[in-house]
């Protein structure tokens, strides 16, 4: 079984961050550790508020995590502050595996969930990493648009066009390539992010070409909204990892 580390922060409605994380990697049959960088009170509509745990603790979760296991490959979220990312740069500087970095900028909701100091951190730890997933909004914080002299693979999700979801692949050689699925219904969804940055953590572990790996992840997204459930709140709905 393929192990995956979860460097992230908390999402107390299960819907995003690690718990998300969590049940990808159970349903596509993976073994998932945690390092918890944050911890997030939030409904599916708003973010109430953010707890940003010490990097001492942070560096004490993956020293004990490096002690007892060997990852095929590790995923990355919400890091929030730029002391945190100096102890996840440091910690990846010692790993060889796939990693992809989640870069978690802005909730749907519109709440940042990274310090303005923290960008251009954020953009120096994705060097390290096989390929990371922004959103449109969160590449155009770390891009504006730019995607020359990428510091690693990037794909961007999502673009609807014409009933259709359209994650673009930019290569770090200057080539790129687009992954098209019909649009999945509901459309107003929680979670979809994370959920699919971890799927192709596991994919990446379990071998399959970044190529394959996209499509399997998209494919993986579009099961999981099919069977998503509803909240009291009767706006974003909940992604079920328990489809089949």
């Amino acid at each position: 079984m393929k192990k995956i580390l979860i460097i992230a922060g908390s999402c107390n409605s299960g819907t995003a961050g690690l718990q998300a994380d969590i049940k990808t990697c159970a349903r596509l049959n993976c073994y998932s550790a945690t390092a918890v960088t944050s911890l997030v009170a939030e409904t599916t509509d708003a973010i109430k508020s953010v707890v940003c745990l010490e990097p001492s603790f942070v560096k004490d979760e993956l020293c004990t995590l490096a002690e007892e296991f060997s990852f095929d490959a590790i995923k990355i979220g919400m890091l929030f502050s730029e002391e945190i990312m100096d102890v996840v740069h440091d910690f990846l500087l010692t790993q060889k595996c796939k990693i992809v970095l989640d870069p978690v900028c802005v909730s749907k909701s519109g709440h940042k969930l990274i310090k303005d100091s923290a960008v251009e951190k954020l953009k120096e730890l994705m060097r390290l990493a096989t390929i990371a997933t922004p959103n449109l909004d969160e590449a155009n914080v770390l891009f504006e648009g730019n995607f020359k002299d990428l510091p690693c693979d990037i794909i961007v999700k999502k673009r609807v066009s014409e009933g259709n979801s359209i994650d673009t692949l930019y290569r770090k050689d200057g080539s790129l390539q687009n992954f098209k699925t019909p649009l999945a219904s509901p459309l107003v969804m929680s979670g979809t992010g994370c959920t699919f940055s971890t799927a192709l953590a596991c994919y990446l572990a379990k071998g399959k070409s970044l190529e394959k790996a996209i499509g399997l992840s998209k494919e993986y997204i579009c099961q999981v909204i099919k069977e998503s459930i509803d909240t009291k709140l009767g706006k974003n709905r909940l992604l079920w990892h328990g489809a089949k």
